[in-house]
């Protein structure tokens, strides 16, 4: 790939002025021009949009760019961090940061910055969303009553929320709020995170529970909420799923590696779990067609995050954090990956 080559709209900033470069993948839809980042960057530096395919991701050292706002389905890699001459800092339009290699950033001396504290709400509506979904049997009520049928026991054997326990694993912001939805429920929250305080369980009215494998086996349902790191990457391995409690949902909208996806066909044949809610998948947006097709597998596109209000929050904290940084202020609209 070369500079002529990039797919961007916008001229090429002159050098004069600090260049801010918003990289996104084909057909992802997550940024339509730069309009948001340029009325806020754009006293200050030049902005322009730049739509990189997957295989030309190991050329992005290549763009002439001082900052670099970048959306989840395109990845830096070591080589970037090795070869870039311009690159001054990363700023990433997600909360998750696992498309960055972040050991290589810090190598050279480029820190890394998310934006964990937008979309809190809608990702932990959407949790409870599919959760209830599945145990309410929603699609298949839909398709019983779209085949002509309006009997009330196509719902099939739907358990009391209420006698339910659910398993959050991350109690971080929507871990949290995730789990304040749930006890609104009525259902009693466990859950498992060895990075906070001891004692905030008294605080919520929460169980904490030290060991993963202990809060699978007795949780009814369980809701993943963790960053994807070398640690976390299939959290749920077959082994773990084979730990869940028989009958159980299991539902992932964080990232789609914290689940074994090769295990996970066979972890649903013998319901453990019964049933699934995915809005992140490993390999998306490749998902395998058994998954795709699953009756008991609920999918939605990576799409938690979005409501309008919470896109224009993510695009405006994202390109705040740029304009803090070349005005020399201290960066409160991001956070530093550590």
């Amino acid at each position: 790939m070369t500079r002529s080559s990039v797919s961007s709209s916008g001229e090429t900033p002159p050098r004069n002025r600090p260049s801010v470069v918003v990289l996104d993948a084909p057909g992802a839809g997550y940024v339509e021009g730069a309009g948001p980042e340029r009325d806020i960057i754009s006293p200050l530096g030049a902005v322009r949009p730049v739509i990189v395919p997957a295989q030309e991701h190991g050329h992005l050292h290549e763009l002439d760019a001082d900052y670099v706002i970048l959306w989840h389905r395109v990845s830096l890699n070591a080589d970037f961090f090795t070869k870039s001459d311009t690159c001054r800092a990363v700023v990433c339009a997600s909360v998750g940061y696992d498309h960055v290699d972040i050991e290589a950033a810090r190598a050279h001396g480029i820190p890394v910055y998310h934006v964990p504290h937008y979309g809190t709400e809608e990702v932990a509506d959407h949790t409870l969303a599919l959760f209830l979904a599945l145990e309410r049997r929603l699609g298949e009520l839909r398709r019983h009553v779209s085949d002509g049928g309006w009997d009330w026991r196509a719902i099939g054997d739907p358990r009391r929320l209420r006698d339910m326990v659910w398993g959050v694993v991350g109690l971080g912001r929507i871990g949290l709020a995730v789990a304040r939805r749930a006890q609104a429920f009525g259902l009693r929250v466990v859950f498992v995170d060895p990075y906070n305080h001891p004692g905030i369980e008294k605080a919520l009215g929460m169980e904490r529970r030290h060991h993963l494998d202990q809060l699978l086996e007795e949780s009814d349902v369980v809701s993943l909420h963790v960053p994807l790191t070398a640690e976390t990457r299939h959290l749920l391995d077959a082994r773990r799923l084979h730990r869940m409690k028989r009958g159980s949902v299991l539902v992932n909208t964080a990232r789609g590696g914290l689940i074994d996806i090769s295990a996970l066909e066979g972890a649903l044949a013998e319901e453990r779990p019964a049933r699934v809610g995915l809005d992140v998948v490993e390999g998306e947006p490749d998902i395998p067609p058994w998954l795709r097709d699953h009756p008991r597998a609920l999918i939605s596109p990576h799409a938690a995050f979005y409501s309008v209000p919470s896109l224009a929050e993510l695009r405006a904290r994202a390109a705040e954090a740029v304009r803090q940084m070349i005005s020399g202020e201290p960066v409160t609209a991001a956070v530093a990956v550590p």
